[in-house]
C-alpha cells in the first residue's frame, strides 16, 4: 500500500473527506443538510471527469437516490432511520472504494 501525490489522488482524498463530512452529519440524524447530496455530487463529477477511476453506478446512482429520499419530511421516524442507515452505508461503501483506489496505485 503506497500513496502517490498526483493531483488526480489528492482531488479523491479531498472528495473521500467531503463524504466523511456527509457520512457525520447523516450518523447525527441531520437529514435536511444538503451535505449529502453536495458529497454525491462531488463523486459524479469526479467519477466522470477522472479518467480510470470507475465506480459502480449502481452503488453510486442507488446511494444519490437514498439521500434524495431522506429529505422527505412525512416519512415515518422509523422508515427515515432506515433510509438514513441505507444513505450512510453507501457512503460509506463509497469512501471505501475511493481510498482503495488512492492507496493501490
Amino acid at each position: 500500500m503506497e500513496f502517490n501525490a498526483t493531483s488526480t489522488n489528492m482531488t479523491e482524498v479531498l472528495v473521500v473527506a467531503l463524504a466523511v463530512l456527509a457520512i457525520i452529519f447523516l450518523a447525527r440524524k441531520r437529514y435536511d443538510s444538503n451535505l449529502p447530496l453536495l458529497a454525491y455530487f462531488a463523486v459524479i463529477v469526479f467519477t466522470n471527469a477522472a479518467e480510470g477511476r470507475s465506480l459502480n453506478p449502481f452503488l453510486l446512482y442507488t446511494g444519490l437516490g437514498l439521500a434524495l429520499t431522506v429529505r422527505f419530511e412525512f416519512m415515518g421516524a422509523g422508515f427515515a432511520k432506515f433510509v438514513g442507515y441505507l444513505a450512510t452505508l453507501t457512503l460509506c461503501v463509497i469512501s471505501y472504494v475511493m481510498m482503495s483506489d488512492v492507496l493501490m496505485y
